[in-house]
């Protein structure tokens, strides 16, 4: 049986397109055996393989290096000249671009924070590329360039990629000056549930301000919260109730009975909430859901008062949602995430990162000064960070007169324990190589920086500091660039602690200081594994000592090393 011709072209077309292509016989040779492998990954025949960009990147974004079974840099390769090989067949746009940038483009470029520059550097290289300057861009040309990444393009997740570059472009929108004024629609993916207090009777809208004054302290009761709860979790309270009423509704309870938090929490309505959760996560428990049940099993019992009997078919459900969470613990996400920490060349790097910046920036003598000043800023953060790793609120608030304190040669860290997430006071040294990488960034950079006279030590649009957002994701950005890293503010907390157990395996004390917690059980809790690797190596190495010892025989020890011969001077 023969099979019907099609026109459609498939991988079996590009090995005569690779054997007249203009380039040596290997780079021949490597492009046809990457074809091939990426055909043999597939499991398919070349034959049946479509030239379908958009098809083929979303196979290939679900296979690993693992899976096709060679090294992560040869997979990276395979890929790289798979995608020449196409480019043989059918236009793709390049992953990279050196298109230079017309002169609009250029001088509002210069215009941009680090960051957002590297997210919209590839877009504008394009929007140049096709001539289209800066005063006669329309929506159209962005949407374009959206398709084009989308289905001309072989690079992983061009969807995230889209959405980040619709977060700096229509940002470069509102605060860039000159920057044309076209905003980009944004799709909103996350389903949206919840609805405003005005859609419940104002009731319940009552009782839950009145449940967050409590909260705020500004109760007098006798069995009130020991201390107010910061602005932040009542945000987070109010925002949890407002979860909690939507999932009622959507469980089919009519709105207009939830007149009160009583009328919200009877034991059928609270399961028919974490039902709600729990069947928008695929029937699986989450941290989320585990959050959930114990905020109102709290609620039952601290604000309508459940007696015992009462309460316990609550506590019970909210022990089973929570008993995975572990109430403190590393996720799996940032397990993965501090894998590439075992090695110490990933460590030494890491921690040389602030001081390699600083280096790059005072030999680069082209880069506009502004640039050159936010990466030295970028560097004393990161500074900062890998030796007192406090949280993003904390380091986005230095202020240079209040939380800086200096000493003679002495340079401290100061923030009261008000201005701390668990109210515990942070007083901290700087090493002296930190303490100089700040007064250098203080004294030659940061005046660069100001639009307006503050003490702030980061330095944002106004006269204040930048906004905690901002540089959290320049600091992401940066690690990412200079070390390929999937590495978020936070995460600095836990690498931390696993550079530190991993040199003293065990030695939570001073990490339970370091890090602010009050609790050792928490420190623990978090990092008892993240040196299992260091403690495994060092049990291991106590045991191997102790064989030396026993009655192993000769046959069966390993050999010994050779000791070197000493002269009679000494020497060897």
């Amino acid at each position: 049986m023969t099979t019907k011709p099609t026109s459609r072209k498939t991988l079996l077309d590009l090995f005569p397109l690779i054997s007249q292509a203009d380039i040596s016989a290997k780079a021949k040779a490597d492009m046809a055996s990457a074809v091939r492998k990426v055909a043999k990954v597939l499991g398919a025949d070349p034959a049946l393989v479509a030239i379908d960009p958009a098809s083929l990147r979303r196979r290939l974004e679900g296979v690993s290096h693992q899976m096709a079974g060679v090294s992560a840099g040869r997979w990276n390769n395979i890929r790289s000249l798979f995608g020449k090989a196409l480019t043989l067949a059918t236009p793709l746009l390049p992953g990279r671009s050196f298109t230079p940038l017309l002169p609009g483009w250029l001088a509002l470029a210069d215009r941009l924070d680090f960051g957002r520059r590297t997210r919209l550097l590839p877009l504008i290289r394009r929007l140049s590329e096709l001539s289209t300057a800066p005063d006669n861009l329309t929506l159209g040309d962005l949407d374009a360039y959206r398709v084009a990444i989308c289905e001309d393009r072989l690079r992983a997740n061009p969807e995230k990629t889209w959405d980040s570059l619709v977060w700096s472009w229509n940002a470069s929108v509102r605060e860039v000056e000159g920057w044309p004024q076209v905003l980009i629609p944004r799709e909103q993916r996350r389903e949206i549930y919840t609805f405003d207090w005005d859609y419940y009777p104002p009731s319940l809208h009552e009782d839950a301000k009145a449940y967050l004054a409590r909260l705020a302290g500004a109760s007098l009761e006798e069995d009130g919260p020991d201390k107010p709860a910061r602005p932040a979790t009542l945000k987070t309270r109010e925002r949890q109730l407002r979860m909690a009423a939507a999932a009622a509704v959507h469980q089919g309870v009519p709105r207009e009975k939830l007149t009160s938090l009583k009328a919200l929490l009877p034991f059928d309505r609270f399961q028919l909430i974490l039902r709600f959760f729990l069947d928008r996560n695929g029937g699986q428990a989450s941290p989320q859901v585990g959050y959930m049940a114990s905020f109102l099993k709290t609620i039952a019992k601290y604000w309508l008062k459940l007696d015992e009997d009462e309460l316990r078919p609550f506590e019970k459900i909210s022990s089973r949602l929570n008993q995975n969470n572990g109430g403190h613990k590393l996720t799996t996400k940032n397990r993965e995430r501090l894998r590439p920490f075992d090695e110490p060349e990933t460590v030494q790097r890491f921690l040389s990162l602030p001081y390699k910046i600083r280096e790059q920036v005072e030999k680069d003598k082209k880069t506009p000064i502004k640039r050159r000043a936010l990466r030295a800023q970028l560097a004393a953060a990161i500074a900062i960070l890998q030796i007192m790793p406090v949280r993003r609120k904390n380091i986005h608030d230095i202020d240079i007169d209040k939380n800086l304190i200096a000493r003679g040669k002495r340079l401290y860290l100061v923030i009261a324990g008000e201005d701390v997430k668990n109210n515990e006071p942070i007083d901290f040294e700087f090493p002296p190589e930190t303490r100089d990488l700040l007064a250098w960034y203080v004294r030659e950079y940061r005046p660069y920086l100001l639009r307006a006279e503050t003490t702030a030590l980061f330095p944002g649009e106004g006269a204040g500091p930048k906004s905690a957002g901002t540089l959290a994701g320049q600091i992401k950005q940066t690690i990412h660039n200079h070390l390929g890293l999937k590495f978020n503010m936070h995460l600095f907390r836990h690498a931390g602690a696993k550079i530190y157990l991993d040199v003293r395996p065990g030695n939570y004390e001073v990490m339970r200081r370091v890090l602010g917690h009050r609790s050792i059980e928490t420190t623990s809790s978090i990092y008892a594994g993240a040196e299992t690797k260091t403690v495994g190596l060092h049990f291991a190495s106590v045991l191997n000592e102790r064989r030396k010892s026993t009655d192993i025989p000769e046959r069966l020890r390993p050999p010994r090393p050779r000791s070197k011969q000493v002269t009679k001077e000494g020497q060897s």
